[in-house]
């Protein structure tokens, strides 16, 4: 049976949740992934034949299509056209970027420790502008050791050094730290570092910079090649096949709930009022200024 499946409830979807283990999918995406089946490298097209130019027309394709139409005829994998706890209309591909001196940067981290499968590794790098707009300034992910999540992570410390970075507490973290913590002094990729609990719900762990979208949106760069795979995992969640990337937007957003309203400005303490000095302000005697030169 050859399908295009526009909706993760249809006869397909249907029949392998019906018939686990009856079937066998054979899945060829017009742009490789992890895993690739045909051995192809992640971002290689299908077909690289430059006599029809069939991989640049379909990287024009890419930058020009919709989330949902792209994941579904091209990737074979379908997503919802409006989304469940992420709305497609808080998605605002923009052709271009805020100055990164406009902007307070913060970033987050949901790691994993398997090299070429199982779970993945997800650095995003997020911008407040002044009017508290949120901006996804970039992005990373692998299914990586821990050494290559350790080099991008210094790499995007680098490149926009951000305020804060979120992460995780548990295991992973406290297995690496002493050598995260080398790399970072070694590369001189200085960040402070804010642990969350990973407990409970991830819809709930989310919730923050979901309400935070839903009001001002989040903007994202047209033409970044992670944008479509971003854009579909959070237009599947929570039924989606992979969340790595909602929960380290979910991290960022705690840390967003910390440190923006302790950075909040305080009111300034009622001064004392000098009643003297609002005496002799009002004196109509030349040279004299305050009371306490009288």
């Amino acid at each position: 049976m050859k399908d295009t499946r526009w909706h993760e409830d249809d006869l397909s979807g249907r029949l392998l949740q019906a018939q686990p283990g009856q079937w066998r999918v054979v899945s060829l995406p017009a742009e490789a992934e992890e895993g690739d089946p045909l051995g192809r490298a992640p971002g290689e097209m299908l077909w690289g034949d430059d006599h029809y130019g069939y991989a640049a027309s379909l990287t024009r394709v890419k930058v020009e299509a919709s989330t949902r139409s792209w994941s579904a005829l091209y990737q074979e994998r379908p997503v919802s056209g409006t989304g469940d706890r992420f709305l497609a209309e808080w998605l605002h591909p923009t052709d271009s970027l805020p100055e990164r001196a406009t902007l307070r940067v913060y970033d987050g981290s949901d790691d994993a420790v398997t090299s070429g499968g199982g779970d993945w590794t997800v650095h995003v790098v997020l911008g407040m502008d002044p009017n508290s707009r949120l901006w996804l300034l970039d992005l990373w992910r692998g299914q990586a050791a821990a050494d290559a999540w350790i080099e991008a992570f210094c790499d995007l410390v680098r490149r926009w050094h951000p305020i804060g970075w979120a992460e995780e507490t548990g295991k992973i973290r406290a297995g690496v730290g002493p050598f995260l913590e080398r790399r970072m002094r070694e590369r001189q990729a200085y960040v402070a570092r804010h642990p969350f609990p990973s407990r409970g719900d991830k819809a709930v762990r989310a919730q923050s910079i979901r309400g935070r979208m839903a009001l001002d949106g989040l903007y994202v760069p047209k033409s970044a090649p992670w944008r479509l795979a971003f854009e579909a995992e959070l237009l599947s969640f929570p039924a989606g096949r992979h969340d790595d990337q909602v929960d380290t937007l979910g991290l960022v957003g705690q840390l967003l709930d910390r440190v923006v309203k302790d950075s909040a400005l305080k009111p300034k303490p009622d001064e004392q009022e000098d009643r003297y000095a609002k005496l002799f302000a009002n004196d109509d005697e030349e040279g004299v200024t305050s009371w306490k030169t009288v």
